[in-house]
């Protein structure tokens, strides 16, 4: 295991109020925005949606790894999650809460208290979530594949 890592990332402004984002990980350059509520388009990724994103991709990849790690067999896994950004008494922005609403098939009905255990677990170990101070709320859908 490792003890330390960084993640370099880069903003390059573009115009306006956009930018992209990149990483000499080489990963794929991103346009990011202002979202559309505070004067930026509506098709372009903002950190208001990266935000909620990272959220729901770290509890994604915490909740395959120890599925994967526990032999649970997963038909598919989607998450819907919602970030809601509310103004304080001091006028200033913050994402309140990220709601996320999995929702999981598994192969059998005799592994769902495994699954409801397994996502418990995902939502108290989550790297991001742990990370940050917005309430995390987690609404799972456990579903059985057809036979």
């Amino acid at each position: 295991m490792i003890d330390h890592h960084d993640y370099p990332v880069t903003i390059r402004w573009t115009d306006t109020n956009r930018g992209v984002a990149e990483s000499r990980d080489q990963l794929p350059a991103l346009v990011v925005t202002s979202p559309p509520e505070f004067g930026g388009p509506s098709n372009q990724w903002s950190p208001e949606h990266l935000f909620v994103a990272s959220v729901a991709s770290c509890f994604m990849t915490t909740f395959l790894a120890i599925a994967g790690n526990s032999k649970l067999e997963i038909e598919s896994l989607e998450i819907p999650a919602t970030g809601s950004l509310v103004r304080g008494e001091d006028r200033r922005y913050t994402i309140e809460r990220v709601r996320l609403m999995p929702r999981l098939t598994i192969a059998a009905e005799k592994d769902r208290a495994k699954a409801e255990r397994l996502i418990a677990k995902s939502d108290e170990v989550c790297l991001i979530s742990r990370s940050i101070r917005s309430e995390i709320v987690v609404e799972p859908t456990i579903e059985v594949a057809a036979p």
